[in-house]
């Protein structure tokens, strides 16, 4: 098999693989192991103590967050979402209701306001194609959730995934921002962080 000569090249061929993956799982298995994921995800301290939420919400093959939202809603937790603008720069905007969402271009439901979600925000839940127990993550290549980590500093950053999403390694560069915790269907991951961190 031919080893890829460049980290891009590399991200691809990977990205590819884990589509495939994720995909591959069937969809009666992908919500049983959402709703266990959910599980391990309410009863993190991060997320109980959380007064505000960084979510995405699912889409296709993702871990179901749509519970996971009703859930923090119900709890009284103030929540926002992902908002692509312009095409090509990922911002933070409220959430309250289902109502506010309306399908982007690709289908994926996203709010309607442009206006920028205010205040701190405690933790941030995002999702991914695959990762290491490192806390590496890899995601479409477009880079949204890498700068969103940059300019918004949370608590701790939290990754839902299956375990089938799980990869002994992954190519990384610079740009590249990891997670600090990892929740499965069958565990949660709490990434050492480097003693000069």
């Amino acid at each position: 098999m031919r080893v890829p000569d460049n980290l891009q090249e590399q991200k691809t061929e990977i990205r590819a693989l884990m589509k495939k993956i994720r995909a591959g799982l069937p969809e009666s298995l992908r919500h049983a192991h959402s709703r266990l994921i959910l599980g391990h995800l309410a009863g993190l301290d991060e997320v109980i103590s959380a007064k505000n939420v960084f979510i995405y919400i699912s889409y296709g093959s993702e871990v179901d967050t749509h519970a996971v939202i009703r859930r923090l809603l119900d709890e009284g937790k103030s929540l926002a979402v992902p908002k692509i603008i312009n095409a090509d720069r990922m911002i933070s905007v409220p959430f309250t209701t289902w109502k506010d969402l309306k399908p982007d271009v690709m289908g994926i439901l996203t709010a309607g306001t442009n206006i920028p979600y205010s205040g701190p925000l405690d933790i941030a839940i995002a999702p991914g194609l695959g990762f290491t127990i490192a806390g590496g993550r890899i995601g479409f290549g477009r880079g949204d959730y890498d700068q969103w980590f940059k300019t918004n500093t949370v608590k701790s950053r939290i990754a839902l995934a299956f375990e089938a999403q799980l990869i002994e390694q992954l190519p990384v560069g610079v740009n590249d921002v990891p997670v600090d915790i990892i929740v499965t269907e069958k565990r949660v991951i709490r990434v050492i962080k480097p003693i000069d961190e």
